[in-house]
């Protein structure tokens, strides 16, 4: 069969031009290729199939392509959403404002003295701690038990000494002691609040129960012409 497009005389029953390749088919005949013989494919459909292949194999890629873009779209995605909630967690533990805790205190003390000489102490103390929430008070309560101390002295009325006398702790007892000088001799103890004689004895026991102002008096022996003076009885 004569090619149209070249002119080559092929051999009968083919369908392609074995020098151009061109379809060979008579213009009242239509030409249906063998598909099973490869040789008699036309070199179009050829290169149609290849054609497709190649678009095949290029929207391959390109899905290929989309999905990598969406996986990586993905993943920053998801990595923003970690980071944010790292984020927010750690500005919500900046928020928590945490403050050391500190100590003001403030103490009162009152003493309290009572006529047995029993004094007693009470300390208050406030103690506040700055924290976030709590505030607490502590009272504390002591007592101190002080022994009350009284001063006995002794004024000297005459010519004479005395011992015995100074400050002593409540209920402690002295015994006051008078000595004349030569040529004296000793009337008696006397209060000085009252004036009046306590006693006569130059040694005089008392008992310290408060503050005693005494005088001890001495006069001088009498000559053998004066009467000798007399003490005064308790």
């Amino acid at each position: 069969m004569r090619c149209k497009n070249c002119g080559f005389d092929n051999q009968e029953g083919r369908y392609i031009c074995e020098n151009c390749g061109s379809p060979l088919f008579d213009d009242n005949d239509q030409i249906v290729p063998e598909t099973d013989d490869p040789e008699n494919i036309p070199p179009q459909r050829l290169i149609d199939e290849v054609e497709e292949d190649a678009v095949d194999i290029d929207e391959e890629k390109e899905k290929n392509k989309k999905s990598l873009i969406i996986i990586i779209v993905l993943a920053v995605i998801l990595v923003a959403m970690i980071v944010g909630i790292i984020v927010a967690a750690v500005t919500g533990g900046d928020d928590e404002t945490t403050t050391d805790p500190t100590e003001s205190i403030t103490a009162q003390t009152t003493d309290e003295e009572s006529t047995e000489t029993t004094r007693r102490r009470t300390t208050t103390e406030r103690t506040t701690e700055t924290t976030t929430e709590s505030t607490t008070e502590r009272t504390t309560t002591t007592t101190t038990t002080t022994v009350a101390r009284f001063t006995v002295s002794v004024d000297i009325d005459g010519n004479g000494s005395v011992s015995g006398d100074g400050t002593f702790e409540a209920g402690n007892r002295t015994t006051l002691v008078a000595t004349p000088d030569s040529g004296y001799q000793f009337i008696g103890w006397f209060d000085n609040d009252t004036g009046a004689q306590v006693a006569s004895g130059t040694r005089y026991t008392i008992t310290v129960d408060s503050n005693r102002n005494l005088t001890a008096r001495f006069s001088a022996l009498p000559t053998q012409n004066e009467p000798a003076e007399e003490p005064v009885d308790e």
